[in-house]
């Protein structure tokens, strides 16, 4: 009786786990797409970025993925 509880108890972990690995590589996932901001290259409204691709409303250029800067708060003096 307790080698089958046992076991009933290893297969319950054993899926919850796999699928907390599916769930943390798709929230990693839409944080990476999130994170990516898009602006003029000509900066035709100065520092406004955008969500996705595409193009500038105003010279009508390619949109260019902007580098995002780490924020580090530890060099912060409030």
């Amino acid at each position: 009786m307790k080698n089958v509880f046992f076991a009933a108890l290893m297969l319950l972990f054993t899926a919850c786990g796999a699928n907390n690995d599916k769930t943390e590589k798709a929230a990693t996932d839409a944080t990476a797409s999130a994170e990516k901001k898009y602006a003029c290259p000509m900066q035709c409204e100065g520092e406004k970025t955008y969500a996705a691709a595409g193009k500038c409303p105003v010279c009508k250029m390619d949109l260019q993925e902007v580098a995002m800067a780490e924020t580090d708060s530890a060099g912060h003096n409030h």
